[in-house]
């Protein structure tokens, strides 16, 4: 049995046995379970649409969370809490019931497959243990019984109905009480949540809603920067905060509870910042552990939030740059992660860059791992599944057991420059200084059209025996190497097709995984490696779309930068 998953900003407490102690007692639990009510004073609505496939798979017995899937047979009762083998991602859904929407999308007899779990969960872990009952976990179990209160219980006896509120009130109160400890980040804010939904649907939990309310506050005011970015740099958090936030929003106006002015100002901050995030296709950009994301519920987030803020062209506190042009979007990572508290899931990949045309992607990041495999969450972290450069195929950064980022880069430079439609990004960082006594420069300028981003990287220092510069492939995008072994054809489905050109190492097609959507797939990566001169060493490289009409060469004068403006 898994007892304790380890997730961001969960730190060992010496008072945790007496805790477990009491929490684990009798008159706890005698605390825990008086005055239960038998009824909501009101329902709440989830806005946000389930996955009828994913509630069929489910219904038929298959439970696919987290890139694992356990197959139960429902005839012989709930799923197993605890299966041998699953890892932390996967309990961690299981235990926190946000699949319940997926099954009221799926209809048929689902409602029962719903109704016996919950009867299951509740007499196999409604007495509190480490795991189930951590408080992000049950922060999310309990909003999403509240809000599936109607299909959860709609036609049930009223045995099954007592045994419900029971444990939502046992559930409630134990939240209430643990709620300033232990989490942070997104799960603090899952905490929070749950308890303004039990304060307003549960009878007299109103009592606790101005303490929660000032507890939120105080935790945007921590996470959230100037620049309506979360510390973690992370475009899944910036997403899956800003709707947990609206989610709020809306319950506070079900219940004709006043929506604070801090509230909505901040949903107002954030979004920009999500937007800003979004490649052509409508998703997220690849950093520091996001995913994709649906693109079409991130619209859902935008609409029902009724934030209306345009993306920002940088974000000077988050630290990413963003250059468009055309239908050209290239999104950069132009700093360092933030303090370590904050760096759980983050990658070492200062300078980094993606690249989307339309709606397709082409430059892209390795993603992140979200499944069992802890090789592959490790490698995912690594600067060489980034497009980006490395020496000796080591990571810019020190990655402690605690899953937490230590030494890396102590400056991380950035300079935008913008003339009649162009751009161009002249930045640097240290984080081979100290193994190496290298400096990494790379300068990014795409055109005004959109039709060329070209690059200059340079390593300048004595150390390091090799460097690789990596451009990371998205699966859709077909790669040939042409005939003089210094430049690459892409081909997106689409059939528009680019050349990358360079110049300053050898060129190679190499083998690759992507992990943005969710799934393994299968890529390509182009590779550019020389031996290191000891001194200065230098690669120009660039992207052209390929027109019909003839390349024009663009002639420049003697000591010309590369840049654009």
């Amino acid at each position: 049995m898994v007892h304790q998953a380890s997730e961001p900003g969960f730190v060992s407490d010496p008072l945790e046995g007496l805790r477990s102690a009491l929490f684990t007692s009798r008159l706890y639990r005698f605390f825990l379970a008086r005055e239960v009510p038998d009824s909501l004073l009101q329902s709440l609505n989830d806005p946000w649409p389930g996955d009828a496939a994913r509630g069929h798979a489910i219904s038929e017995g298959h439970w696919k969370l987290a890139n694992q899937t356990f197959v139960f047979d429902h005839r012989l009762g709930p799923p197993d809490w605890y299966p041998p083998g699953a890892w932390n991602g996967w309990l961690e859904e299981l235990h926190g019931f946000t699949w319940l929407r997926d099954l009221q999308e799926a209809g048929g007899h689902a409602r029962q497959i719903a109704q016996t779990a919950l009867a299951g969960w509740i007499a196999d872990c409604g007495s509190w243990n480490r795991f189930a009952w951590r408080p992000d976990i049950l922060g999310r179990r309990l909003a999403s019984w509240l809000t599936h209160h109607g299909f959860l219980i709609g036609d049930a006896d009223p045995r099954f109905r007592q045994q419900f509120f029971r444990s939502v009130t046992e559930q409630t109160r134990h939240l209430a009480r643990v709620a300033t400890r232990g989490s942070s980040g997104l799960s603090k804010i899952a905490v929070l949540r749950a308890l303004i939904f039990a304060g307003i649907t549960l009878p007299g939990a109103a009592r606790r809603m101005p303490q929660v309310m000032r507890l939120l506050k105080q935790e945007l005011d921590h996470q959230m920067l100037p620049d309506g970015g979360q510390r973690e740099r992370n475009p899944s958090v910036q997403y899956l905060l800003l709707r947990d936030l609206v989610d709020i929003r809306l319950a506070l106006i079900q219940g004709r509870h006043p929506v604070p002015g801090w509230l909505q100002q901040t949903i107002d901050r954030a979004a920009p910042m999500l937007r800003f995030y979004r490649h052509g296709d409508g998703g997220l950009a690849l950093f520091n552990g996001s995913r994709e994301e649906s693109s079409h519920l991130i619209d859902n987030v935008l609409a029902i939030g009724q934030a209306t803020g345009r993306p920002l062209r940088r974000t000077p506190y988050s630290g990413f740059e963003r250059l468009e042009a055309g239908s050209t979007v290239v999104l950069v990572d132009a700093a360092w992660p933030p303090a370590a508290e904050w760096t759980a899931r983050a990658h070492a990949a200062p300078l980094a860059f993606e690249m989307s045309y339309g709606r397709e992607r082409l430059i892209v990041s390795m993603g992140a791992w979200h499944g069992p495999d802890s090789d592959w969450q490790q490698a995912a972290r690594e600067t060489a599944a980034h497009s980006t450069m490395t020496v000796d195929d080591r990571s810019l950064a020190e990655f402690r057991k605690d899953g937490l980022l230590g030494r890396g880069p102590r400056n991380v430079e950035v300079e935008r420059r913008e003339q009649q439609g162009n751009v161009t990004l002249v930045m640097s960082h240290d984080g081979y200084h100290s193994q190496f006594r290298l400096i990494h420069h790379r300068t990014l300028a795409l055109a005004a059209d959109g039709h060329a981003l070209r690059g200059e990287d340079i390593l300048d220092g004595p150390g390091g025996e090799r460097f690789s510069l990596r451009f990371h492939l998205h699966p859709d995008v077909r790669a040939a190497v042409v005939h003089d072994s210094q430049s690459v054809l892409l081909s997106p489905k689409s059939g528009k097709g680019w050349r990358l050109s360079v110049k300053g190492g050898v060129l190679e097609l190499v083998g690759s995984v992507y992990l943005g959507s969710g799934a393994m797939r299968t890529s390509q990566q182009v590779v550019v490696s020389r031996g290191l001169n000891g001194v200065r060493n230098v690669v120009t490289w660039e992207l052209e779309r390929i027109e019909s009409r003839p390349r024009r060469k663009r002639k420049r004068s003697h000591g010309e930068e590369l840049a654009l403006v």
